[in-house]
């Protein structure tokens, strides 16, 4: 009974462990997965960069780490959300994401229409 005890506990210690390991993203796999879901939002379906860049808001909100990559991917990344919710007429959606962008950058005081404005410059010279 014991060894069966030892064992289980043995085996939800490697549980957490590899768990709290996964949920330390690396700079490179964030870097990857940051231009994919832009390549996504840029040159896919408005579906494939809705689902890539909401895949990578999740990911950059769960990982503390990303700023080191850039101090406002995760204000970006909404912002981007917002405005493919925006070109599909959800309004309330994008209101609610473009809300979370100006909540997430880090910098002065920005209004919504400059962030959209820095971003869509960003953009353009990606494509």
């Amino acid at each position: 009974m014991n060894k069966m005890i030892g064992l289980s506990l043995l085996t939800i210690g490697c549980l957490v462990s590899t768990v709290s390991l996964a949920n330390q993203l690396s700079s490179d796999f964030l870097k990857k997965e940051i231009e994919l879901a832009h390549t996504q939002y840029l040159n896919g379906s408005p579906e494939s960069g809705l689902y890539a860049l909401q895949a990578l808001a999740r990911m950059l909100e769960s990982d503390g780490s990303s700023a080191s990559l850039g101090p406002n991917n995760l204000s970006f990344t909404y912002l981007r959300i917002g405005l493919l919710h925006e070109q599909a007429g959800s309004q309330a959606k994008a209101q609610a994401y473009f809300e979370k962008a100006l909540s997430a950058y880090n910098g002065e005081d920005i209004e919504i229409a400059h962030l959209k404005e820095a971003v869509s410059k960003l953009d353009e010279k990606r494509s």
